[in-house]
């Protein structure tokens, strides 16, 4: 019996040199064992209690993407002899930054190609095995899927990717208000620890922070112009600052530990401004998720005559 090695190796998180076109039949075959790799992963996530994956184009681009180039070129890593790692074939394939992403790959030597859904099931079976690569597949911010498999020589290269929000965490979800409060809070705390008066709570600058947000998350930038984003009917305001982030994986909700690390970035980093310094005596924020995981915050500062 000729002995088969096999090898296995992962990347969570963040040119290649290609074989010829894939023969109809081939795509077929790759087809195919996509959705048994699927599978497989959907069964393991099932005992566990968790929700599918579901396919993925670019994720199956990425992964075929790499395993051809390993065969290619004859070597085995998640990082390509070009410096190209998982994350930046994930980008290249139209992954979106604030999400999470993964790969895992998968070698065996004295393995006979063309590739067959036997061996995708002895990868599988490997994979489980190790705990690195489980903790993969079986990731709760994990929500999408992608496989690739190519073979020359002896030797078979499987490569399975994934990406996804993030999860949502331990901490409760909270809604507007809850986001406010959690913000107002951890920033009187911080300007406290600065001996500075604390703030209160202003609707006109809640509105403010929402259209600053609403710009931020479809990709604009800080207007140049803040006291005409104030309601209509809101005067006497002498001055309006604004701090402003985003962060990648934090799934579809933000919880109140997700807005404290928020404000103490900005309280690290925010210098003479110091969380709105003296002048401010107001505060409103707005905060949402989008679906590739980015979370966007906006605080805004006001004073008033």
């Amino acid at each position: 019996m000729r002995h088969r090695a096999i090898t296995l190796g992962l990347a969570a998180i963040a040119s290649c040199a290609l074989g010829p076109p894939l023969a109809a039949q081939e795509v077929d075959r790759l087809d195919e064992m996509r959705r048994h790799a699927l599978e497989r992963v959907n069964d393991a996530r099932d005992e566990a209690g968790l929700s599918a994956l579901r396919p993925d184009a670019g994720l199956n681009e990425a992964a075929q993407n790499h395993a051809t180039d390993m065969v290619a070129r004859d070597f085995y890593a998640h990082v390509g002899p070009d410096g190209r790692t998982p994350r930046d074939r994930f980008l290249a394939t139209g992954g979106s930054r604030w999400s999470l992403s993964g790969e895992n790959i998968a070698m065996c030597s004295g393995c006979t190609p063309p590739p067959d859904q036997e061996r995708v099931e002895a990868f599988q079976t490997g994979w489980m095995q190790s705990p690195g690569h489980r903790e993969n597949i079986l990731a709760e911010g994990f929500d999408r899927f992608g496989f690739g498999i190519s073979g020359g020589g002896d030797e078979i290269y499987a490569v399975q990717t994934f990406s996804g929000a993030g999860s949502d965490g331990d901490g409760t979800a909270l809604d507007d208000e809850g986001t406010r409060a959690a913000a107002l809070d951890a920033v009187n705390a911080r300007r406290a620890d600065r001996d500075l008066s604390p703030l209160e709570g202003s609707a006109a600058l809640d509105t403010v922070a929402e259209r600053i947000r609403d710009d931020m998350t479809s990709e604009g930038g800080l207007p140049d112009d803040l006291f005409g984003l104030l309601p209509e009917d809101a005067t006497g305001w002498t001055s309006l600052s604004v701090l402003s982030g985003s962060r990648g994986g934090l799934g579809s909700s933000l919880s109140s530990e997700d807005v404290v690390v928020f404000v103490d970035n900005w309280a690290s980093a925010d210098g003479k401004a110091s969380l709105g310094d003296t002048r401010a005596g107001y505060f409103g924020f707005a905060a949402a998720t989008r679906a590739d995981g980015r979370a966007t915050a906006v605080a805004v500062f006001g004073g008033k005559d």
